[in-house]
């Protein structure tokens, strides 16, 4: 168990650290900034000497670049602080938390399976 009471308390000299938030946004309750908002949330973590990167966590490029800027980041630990959209990609579920935790139909399983194989046609594509 880790007994550590605040970052400070965990020695990261010489070591990689990277945190990866992710905004799915509506919350279950509501928008995340109506529920309880974190934001903003770069700054909580640059007070800490955390390199930050913000991105759009829906868009594999910006995921990728994260992720390699993460890695030539050295001397500080690296927070990816990722805006992503519940659901992306399917049209009856993108952004309609009623979806968090549930599961489609058979039907609308196939659609949304449709709907995600012509998104990712699309993204070979590039």
């Amino acid at each position: 168990m880790l007994n550590k009471k605040s970052v400070d308390d965990i020695n990261v000299k010489g070591k990689k650290v990277l945190v990866r938030c992710d905004f799915n946004v509506p919350l279950i309750d509501g928008k995340i900034t109506d529920v309880n908002s974190p934001y903003p949330i770069d700054k909580k973590f640059e007070a800490f000497n955390f390199h930050v990167i913000n991105i759009d966590g829906n868009d594999f490029d910006q995921i990728e670049a994260a992720f390699k800027e993460a890695r030539k980041t050295k001397g500080m630990p690296t927070a990816i602080i990722a805006k992503t959209i519940k659901g992306k990609g399917v049209s009856f579920m993108e952004d309609q938390a009623g979806w968090h935790g549930k599961a489609p139909n058979d039907e609308q399983y196939a659609q949304a399976m449709e709907e995600l194989e012509k998104a990712g046609e699309a993204l070979c594509q590039k």
